[in-house]
Formats: structure tokens, C-alpha cells, sequence
């Protein structure tokens, strides 16, 4: 069963691979830091990106 959450990066709008916290490096490594815009590069936060 998949755990459906979201990945515990503020800004992320991503859901958390399975057994991790975070769906990416890039947000494990900003850890909870409150970033203005998510940089995972996933279509998720993609479109929040660009200004």
C-alpha cells in the first residue's frame, strides 16, 4: 500500500516516495527549510516555478 503523503519539504506540492519523508534530494537535502518555491523539478512544483 502506498503512503500517500506529502513530502515534508514546505514548499513541495509533491507526494513523498515510499518510505522516505521527501520526494526528492533536492528537497531532502532543503530539508524543512521555507523555501518561496519548490526546486524538485517534478511537474507538481514545475508549474509554481515560473513567475
Amino acid at each position: 500500500m502506498a503512503d500517500n503523503k506529502k513530502c515534508a519539504h514546505p514548499s513541495c506540492k509533491c507526494q513523498a516516495k515510499q518510505g522516505s519523508d521527501y520526494c526528492s534530494t533536492f528537497c531532502e537535502s532543503a530539508g524543512k527549510s521555507p523555501d518561496i518555491q519548490c526546486g524538485c523539478g517534478h511537474p507538481e512544483c514545475a508549474s509554481t516555478t515560473k513567475l
